[in-house]
């Protein structure tokens, strides 16, 4: 009987302390967990504007690349081809001195737009072939450093410029480079490495 009664005791001990342990744990913690929460919202709120900021910039910079890129295509349209410089010919890069002097001369001898659409044509797709074959990137005029180029393969830049470059509208442009950010923030997380901003 005794054995009993002190069995009882010893089970409504434990039972009262395990009780007052979870309640302590429910309430008496709740101030440092409560803390914890708080700081991790600052900490969210914090990451969530610095990204927007930083989006803000990266929609600033390319609405400036962007009207740069047009103002050089209106100026190979209109202005003298000799005038044209080196930078605002697609693919420059990847020509030698003599293959630009002779894209302006070319382009000097046309007399229509037309011409001069077909001829480019014909002259970014022979860079695009040329940049594939030597493994080299092919920037267009305009174009800047890609957020998360050193995560990509040379053909992978070449891609998402060129890609750029067609899309028509400032809108679908923004989407398509918040998209590519997403996708190097989610390779340079599995790779264990930092994505270098674009300057």
């Amino acid at each position: 009987m005794k054995y009993r009664t002190l069995l009882g005791v010893v089970m409504a001990s434990a039972l009262a302390l395990t009780s007052v342990t979870i309640y302590a744990a429910q309430h008496g913690g709740a101030g440092a967990s409560g803390d914890r929460t708080q700081q991790m919202d600052r900490d969210r709120d914090f990451d969530r504007d610095r990204i927007q900021d930083r989006d803000r910039l990266d929609q600033d910079q390319d609405r400036d690349r962007d009207q740069d890129r047009d103002q050089v295509r209106d100026r190979t349209h209109l202005q003298d081809p000799s005038a044209i410089k080196d930078a605002e010919i697609y693919g420059s890069d990847l020509m030698s001195e003599e293959e630009r002097n002779q894209y302006r001369k070319q382009l000097q001898n046309m007399k229509t737009v037309e011409e001069r659409n077909q001829y480019q044509a014909q002259h970014e797709k022979m860079m695009q072939e040329r940049a594939q074959q030597q493994g080299k990137d092919l920037v267009p005029p305009g174009q800047g450093p890609i957020f998360g180029g050193e995560l990509m393969t040379v053909q992978e830049r070449n891609q998402y410029r060129e890609q750029l470059r067609l899309i028509g509208t400032e809108e679908e442009r923004t989407q398509f480079m918040a998209q590519h950010r997403e996708k190097m923030q989610l390779r340079a997380k599995a790779l264990e490495r930092e994505v270098e901003e674009a300057e």
